[in-house]
């Protein structure tokens, strides 16, 4: 028995992607405060100003990297749902 096309199938990847992508940003974020300002307490050897700059830094850097991320996700969403509107097009 073989497979057959499902194009509903490549819709809910799409979404799930796209939903994914939005949360990269927020985990990049989350992850990027708590390791900056970590890292910035103990690199100041407890101080508070080094724990904040630590803190804007690091959440800069991962709001950047789950910006990267996201975009990796949604341009994977794009090309399913591009190869899915091509097959819709070829089929009729």
């Amino acid at each position: 028995m073989a497979t057959e096309y499902n194009p509903d199938l490549i819709q809910k990847l799409a979404d799930k992607l796209y939903s994914q992508a939005n949360t990269a940003i927020l985990l990049g974020s989350l992850v990027g405060l708590v390791a900056g300002g970590l890292l910035g307490f103990s690199a100041s050897q407890g101080s508070g100003v080094g724990a904040i700059i630590g803190v804007l830094i690091g959440g800069l850097v991962g709001y950047l990297l789950g910006q990267s991320r996201a975009f990796s996700l949604r341009v994977q969403a794009q090309i399913a749902l591009c190869q899915r509107q091509i097959e819709f097009n070829t089929r009729h």
